[in-house]
Parts: C-alpha cells; structure tokens; sequence
C-alpha cells in the first residue's frame, strides 16, 4: 500500500522516490505539484548581444543564489 502522497511535503515526497524508483503514482504526484507554466520565468532565446547579456546574468544571478548557505542545511 502507498502512502498519501497527498499528506507528505514536497520534501518528503522526493526523499520517498529517492528510495523508491519504480513507483510512478509517487512520481506523478511530485511532477503535479510544479509551478506552473504562468509562474515560470521566461528567457529569450540568445540570439543578439543584448539577449545574450540578459541571459548570462540572470544565470550569474541563479548561480550565486544556488552558492549561498541554505538555512537548513546543517553538517
């Protein structure tokens, strides 16, 4: 029997398919709970020097946010 997935965090529901692989009702309800496509930030593609200045620093901006501490992580 599966847990309600439902019931579980986000978190939760990834270390669950982390353990559990095979299970594809865990996977659907995790790839249900993405943003969707109206909340997702949009880059153009880089075709001129002006998009592709646009594009490298909203990278620069993802990468140094990804670098930052998370606040609940603890070693």
């Amino acid at each position: 029997m599966n847990p309600k997935f439902e019931l579980m965090s986000r978190e939760q529901l990834k270390a669950y398919l982390l353990s559990n692989r095979d299970d594809l009702e865990a996977l659907e309800a995790l790839v249900n709970r993405r943003s969707p496509d109206a909340e997702a930030t949009w880059y153009p593609a880089p075709l001129t020097e002006e998009t592709i200045r646009i594009s490298e620093e909203a990278i620069q901006r993802r990468i140094e946010a990804d670098d930052r501490p998370s606040k609940n992580f603890q070693s």
